[in-house]
């Protein structure tokens, strides 16, 4: 069934359907998904005929900690053809999911054989898939497969006779499980039993896993119930899923706000948050919100809403993309930014970090926490990225978000990272005197199957403080340093892996005769590309057809902000 067809099937259902809220391009969609949904049960079945011996494989997946089953997500391959198969009947994959679905809402089905989304892994991007922003890149360093889809983790798939590969991943903790077998014809049931190996357990050191940035309903409980299952595949431990917003309305409802609206399921966490505002000055997010705060009359007054979602008791205020410089990242960012109303930065998305920017912004003196999104469903997988928060003991959706508010992190697409200086976490504030001595311990941990260490480092106003190379390809690898004070300034640990992996923490600020943690030698020139950005945003708001004064008032007192820092450091 080719476009044409699906062209007149949709022009005749508009017709008849004039009266319908469904969009020209939504009811186009829903058609194209229905022909591949038929195409594909038809190409299965076929396939189904044509291979008559096929075998049965039993597939179960336990944790080795406590042998229990655990959801798991999984690729199967052939070896002789390259394509992949799915669970419950013989079927190929020719097709992946699209975000269309995510904006529908996907039902959880609690059949063994039901699988998630078939989500594009490696490849181009087009936005329908996948974002276009990984380039090249995978969206899990260590996931080599093309897809990967979500699983019970006991469930049933039949396979020809001949060679196959299974990949199983279970998030950043476990080691990921790769493994060729052979089915024979000689068998008309195999069973398959692995046990996932945990190489670190971080709750138990007091460090909890969280995707700020997912996009999905929950206004139905079976919404709710798909991403809970998600969740588990990927243990990840607080999910944040986003309502949507945009000038004309907003997408991936959400059943409420608040705590009243937060779901758990032992210790995973499903509470609504927004992306809201989202225009050319950038997308803001707001965390733990007791409710959405938008204004359409002055959306792109970002101040105003940064405030509203900070009048909410417990919320939190980031900015979103800026690991890639994206949506229009620097227009907004450094307007906003001085309005000291941003809390986080996602600092890493997409398989990418943007610390440039990020240590610029540090020595101008603001302090920002490190944070990670997947941006599901442009990101291919909940938790491809993450926010390790530490709560201690305690771990609750409260504890977690009061410890992102801290800016006791770091992110991370592999590796784990402890920095501690003189027994402080990440985020803290450290009053000392000048020619004091700190004593700082960065500790990295990885497993080869999740990305070797390369090199771990610490830097701060300065630049490069101190790295450690890691030769001898250890699997922890670990800097003890006194490090001399001499003033004030913030200092951060970072790790990176062979195959791209890296984690990174928020900084710790060192505050010393009561001075800012800004670079007075770096300042002038970091200002100089602020102004030069909001300079271009003044052209531009006066360049329209309609001048709004409302944004060059805001330009002017960004301006007056920078202006007041290089009178500060004498510039």
């Amino acid at each position: 069934m080719d476009e044409n067809i699906i062209e007149i099937i949709t022009d005749k259902l508009y017709i008849a359907q004039k009266k319908s809220p469904l969009t020209f391009k939504n009811m186009k969609r829903k058609i194209l998904i229905l022909v591949i949904g038929v195409s594909s049960l038809l190409s299965c079945s076929l396939l189904k005929n044509e291979t008559p011996e096929s075998v049965v494989v039993h597939i179960q997946v336990r944790e080795a900690e406590n042998n229990l089953v655990t959801p798991v997500m999984v690729c199967i391959t052939s070896l002789e053809d390259g394509k992949v198969r799915i669970p419950g009947h013989f079927g190929q994959i020719d097709s992946v999911s699209h975000t269309n679905e995510f904006y529908q809402g996907i039902e959880f089905n609690n059949d063994k054989n039901w699988i998630g989304p078939i989500r594009k892994m490696n490849g181009i991007g087009d936005n329908d898939d996948r974002s276009y922003v990984y380039a090249s890149l995978p969206s899990i360093p260590h996931w080599k497969d093309p897809v990967a889809y979500q699983t019970s983790g006991d469930f049933s798939i039949s396979l020809s006779p001949g060679k196959w590969r299974i990949s199983l991943e279970h998030g950043n903790e476990y080691i990921p499980i790769n493994e060729e077998f052979a089915v024979s014809s000689k068998e008309k049931v195999i069973t398959k039993t692995y046990l996932l190996q945990r190489w670190i357990n971080l709750p138990k050191l007091g460090w909890y896993s969280g995707d700020v940035h997912v996009h999905h309903p929950t206004n139905k409980p079976k919404f709710k119930d798909f991403l809970l299952n998600y969740a588990k595949a990927e243990d990840v431990h607080m999910v944040n899923v986003l309502e949507m917003g945009h000038h004309l309305g907003t997408e991936f409802k959400q059943e409420g706000f608040g705590e009243k609206s937060r779901t758990n399921d032992d210790d995973i966490w499903l509470v609504s948050g927004q992306e809201d505002p989202r225009s050319t000055f950038g997308h803001i997010i707001g965390l733990n919100v007791d409710q959405m705060v938008r204004d359409t009359s002055t959306y792109n007054y970002y101040d105003l809403i940064l405030k509203k979602l900070h009048l909410q008791p417990g919320a939190i205020v980031g900015y979103a993309h800026f690991s890639w410089n994206g949506c229009d990242l620097p227009r907004g960012f450094p307007w906003y930014i001085t309005t000291g109303e941003i809390d986080f930065v996602e600092l890493l998305q997409f398989s990418k970090i943007n610390t440039l920017d990020y240590y610029d912004y540090l020595n101008l003196g603001f302090r920002i926490t490190a944070a990670a999104g997947s941006d599901v469903p442009w990101g291919s997988t909940l938790g491809e990225v993450r926010t390790f928060v530490y709560t201690g003991d305690d771990f609750t959706a409260d504890s977690w978000f009061e410890g992102l508010k801290n800016g006791h992190t770091f992110v991370s697409n592999g590796p784990a990272l402890f920095l501690d200086a003189d027994g402080e976490l990440p985020g803290t504030e450290i009053i000392r005197e000048k020619g004091s001595i700190s004593n700082l311990r960065i500790k990295a941990i990885s497993n080869p199957a999740i990305g070797n260490i390369d090199r771990v480092a610490i830097y701060n106003n300065d630049g490069l403080v101190e790295e450690n190379m890691n030769l001898e390809r250890l699997d922890s690898v670990q800097i003890a340093l006194n490090h001399r004070l001499e003033k004030s300034q913030w200092l951060a640990a970072v790790v990176y892996c062979e195959n791209g992996a890296v984690a990174h923490t928020t900084p710790v600020y060192y505050i010393l005769d009561g001075k800012p943690t800004w670079d007075e030698r770096k300042a002038a020139a970091i200002i100089e590309k602020q102004l030069l950005s909001i300079s271009a945003i003044e052209k531009e708001t006066k360049d329209s057809e309609a001048i709004d004064q409302g944004i060059l008032d805001r330009l002017d007192m960004a301006r007056d902000f920078y202006k007041g820092i290089l009178q500060q450091i004498g510039n």
